[in-house]
C-alpha cells in the first residue's frame, strides 16, 4: 500500500488570539422598573415610617437621617465601594450594568425626596406592606441576573464564588441597617427593622421565582433554580 506525504502548513497551526465581546445587550424593562420602585419604596414609604426593609437603601437611610444628608447621595456613595468589588470580581459586564442600576436608583432616590409629598403612614400598616411588597422590586432584577450594587451584588458574588447561598449571606449582611435604624430611630423601628430584614434573603428569593415564572414562563424556573 502506498504511503503518501501530506504537506502541512504551520501557520495553519497558529493559536489565533480570541478577543471576548462585552455584550451590551439593554437589560429588560422590568430592570429598569424595578430600580426605580426600589427607590419609591425606600423613600416614599421607608423613610416615612421609619422602618427599613434592610440592605444599602436601610443602611443609607439610617445614616442619612443620622447626619441630615441625602439618602439617596449615601446610597450612591456606598454602591461605589460594592461597585469597586463587583469590578474586580464579577467582570465588566456585571459592573456595568450594577452602576447603571446603583445610578438609577441613587437619582430616582434624590428626586423622590424632592417631591411635595409627605406621607403619615401608620406605623404596623408600613410595617406590614414594607414585610410583603419591599423585596418585589430586586426579585424583578435577580430573576435576570442583575442588581442595582446593593447587598444583593455581595450576596450574588459570593454565592457564584464561594456557593454561599442568597439567604445566608443578606442575613449576615442585613445586621448593619438594623443595628442603624435601632441606635438612629429607637427600639421600636429597630425591632421592626430586624423582623424584616432578617427576611429579606428569602423575600428576594421568592419574588424572583415568582418574577420568572410570571414573566419568563416555567420551563426558564426549572432550567434556572
Amino acid at each position: 500500500m502506498r504511503g503518501y506525504l501530506v504537506k502541512t502548513d504551520p501557520k495553519s497551526f497558529r493559536k489565533k488570539e480570541v478577543h471576548p465581546k462585552v455584550n451590551l445587550q439593554i437589560p429588560p424593562l422590568r430592570y429598569f422598573v424595578g430600580c426605580i420602585l426600589m427607590a419609591a419604596i425606600s423613600v416614599l414609604l421607608e423613610r416615612d415610617s421609619h422602618i427599613s426593609s434592610g440592605g444599602v437603601s436601610g443602611l443609607s437611610i439610617g445614616i442619612a437621617d443620622t447626619l441630615h444628608m441625602s439618602a439617596g447621595i449615601v446610597n450612591l456613595c456606598i454602591k461605589t465601594f460594592i461597585f469597586t468589588l463587583v469590578f474586580m470580581y464579577g467582570g465588566r459586564l456585571t459592573a456595568l450594568w450594577t452602576v447603571t442600576g446603583a445610578g438609577i436608583t441613587g437619582l430616582s432616590m434624590w428626586a423622590f425626596e424632592k417631591l411635595p409629598i409627605d406621607l403619615d403612614w401608620p406605623k404596623w400598616l408600613a410595617f406590614a406592606m414594607i414585610l410583603l411588597f419591599a423585596k418585589f422590586p430586586i426579585g424583578l432584577l435577580v430573576s435576570k441576573g442583575y442588581s442595582t450594587g446593593g447587598f444583593t451584588a455581595i450576596g450574588q458574588l459570593l454565592q457564584v464564588k464561594v456557593k454561599v447561598p442568597l439567604s445566608m449571606s443578606l442575613l449576615i449582611l442585613n445586621t448593619l441597617p438594623i443595628l442603624c435604624m435601632l441606635a438612629v430611630h429607637g427600639v421600636m423601628s429597630g425591632v421592626l427593622t430586624a423582623t424584616i430584614a432578617l427576611s429579606a434573603g428569602m423575600a428576594t428569593e421568592t419574588w424572583a421565582y415568582l418574577s420568572k415564572i410570571v414573566l419568563d414562563g416555567k420551563n426558564s424556573v426549572s432550567s434556572t433554580w
